[in-house]
């Protein structure tokens, strides 16, 4: 077991029982003061190295000794966030069937559903919604879910979230709309399916009359 990943003996030795299945020894070891929220060096909890070592059963222990799927501290992200950017949606299900808050934010001010966008995991993301998850939430520039994915040219999710609801118009905290980064790469620089996304948005913004922001295009 890697001792980097623990960020005390008695962590390393709860997420030992955790993953053995050894709930007896765990529960005494958070008796006499293991934190299953502890963290490490890199600022990952044991529920984020269980997710990283790919451990379902210390997952689901820890998760049973009272692990905290929100849990920030003075990590980024908490183990949401973490389990909202994983290809395998097991983690992220997982928690939220034990009724894991969708709104937690992380240190940039950004719910889950913000780390989830891309993609790859597109699952996650209807986890997300179908668990309720606030779309019209800003982050601590406040970037839309809309702004998020323009900036990491998600353009499907750009698509989706506009049809969903968010507003088209909302400014960040320099003033700009998604579009701004929507359509900051040149035309000829996408690939074939990244044009008709784009071009679909163009078409969704001009039925609702809303003036196209096209400078990436000229």
């Amino acid at each position: 077991m890697n001792s980097e990943n623990f960020g005390s003996p008695k962590a390393a030795a709860l997420y030992a029982a955790a993953a053995s299945g050894d709930m007896a020894r765990a529960r005494e070891l958070i008796a006499d003061g293991a934190d299953p929220d502890s963290l490490n060096a890199r600022e990952m909890s044991l529920l984020g190295v269980a997710m990283k070592e790919g451990n379902r059963t210390a997952f689901d222990n820890l998760l049973e000794l009272g692990a905290s799927p929100s849990h920030l501290g003075q990590a980024r992200d908490t183990p949401m966030h973490m389990a909202a950017i994983l290809e395998d949606s097991y983690w992220l299900k997982t928690m939220l069937k034990r009724g894991a808050s969708t709104e937690g934010k992380n240190k940039l001010g950004e719910t889950p559903l913000f780390a989830a966008l891309g993609p790859n995991t597109e699952a996650n993301v209807r986890l997300l919604l179908d668990a309720g998850a606030n779309i019209h939430v800003r982050n601590n520039n406040d970037e839309t879910l809309v702004h998020k994915a323009a900036s990491i040219n998600s353009y499907g999710d750009v698509l989706r979230f506009l049809e969903l609801g968010v507003d088209p118009r909302a400014t960040d905290r320099w003033g700009y709309t998604f579009q701004y980064a929507f359509f900051n790469t040149p035309e000829n620089l996408l690939m074939a399916s990244a044009k008709a996304q784009r071009e679909k948005v163009r078409g969704w913004l001009r039925e609702r009359g809303i003036a196209v922001e096209d400078h990436a295009s000229r």
